[in-house]
């Protein structure tokens, strides 16, 4: 008899403490607006910046850092600095640190059509697609102040932006020199003359050009051609009266 008390406090003692959990985690199912109560999250929500938020943490305000000065990707080679800088001593380099051939300016023409011609449109003039929607302040890189900018700083422009151009530092140097290696090839295209055609290829122009075309010829009309006149038809004689 004197077990029941016992049994008594600790079955009321379980009752309070489950009327206690149940008001401090609530009813699976329920929706509050309020952050929930985990004693075992298992890092499913982690307290972290995520790129581009602002941070009240560092000076700048800034969640992502900046890298260290001087730093580049592990793929990127160091024994080159005008490859990866444009710059030459005190001043922008000029010339591709690449060989330049067919398979550069293709890839030049790629890179510029994903990365450059949605806002400097296929011919580089300016006039791509954004251009549409009131964006009136693009480029246009046939200026004479492009035509003869340094590819050193034309890269630099690339890798850092300049105004309302933002930066294009994911593209790999070599991607970014490919694409300036394409565009000296459309301006050329637009502003050349033939003094600008090597002296091989200069010479199959002329002689496709003394080529007649197709279906045409310069002979001589044939001589049994009958000759053409202007002169007005001869007068007919009029008919005789009749006898009578």
């Amino acid at each position: 008899m004197r077990a029941l008390p016992v049994i008594k406090w600790f079955l009321a003692g379980l009752a309070i403490t489950g009327i206690v959990g149940l008001a401090i985690f609530g009813f699976r199912g329920t929706r509050s607006s309020a952050p929930p109560i985990e004693i075992f999250p298992d890092m499913d929500r982690q307290p972290k910046f995520k790129s581009q938020q602002p941070s009240p943490f560092f000076a700048d305000g800034r969640a992502d850092r900046p890298p260290v000065p001087g730093t580049v990707p592990f793929d990127v080679p160091v024994d080159n600095p005008y490859l990866t800088t444009g710059i030459m001593g005190d001043r922008w380099g000029d010339g591709i640190p690449l060989t330049v051939d067919r398979a550069l300016i293709d890839r030049g023409q790629q890179r510029f059509t994903i990365n450059c011609l949605p806002c400097h449109g296929a011919l580089a003039n300016g006039k791509g697609i954004v251009q549409q929607y009131g964006f009136n302040v693009i480029a246009n890189l046939h200026q004479p102040r492009i035509i003869e900018m340094a590819d050193g700083e034309i890269f630099n422009t690339i890798t850092h932006g300049k105004g309302q151009m933002g930066a294009y530092p994911h593209t790999r140097p070599e991607d970014r020199w490919a694409i300036i290696a394409y565009l000296r090839v459309l301006q050329k295209a637009r502003n050349a003359t033939i003094a600008d055609v090597p002296a091989a290829e200069r010479a199959k122009l002329e002689a496709a050009k003394a080529e007649p075309a197709p279906g045409a010829t310069n002979a001589p009309p044939s001589a049994t051609s009958p000759p053409t006149s202007n002169a007005p038809p001869a007068a007919v004689p009029a008919p005789s009266p009749p006898k009578p």
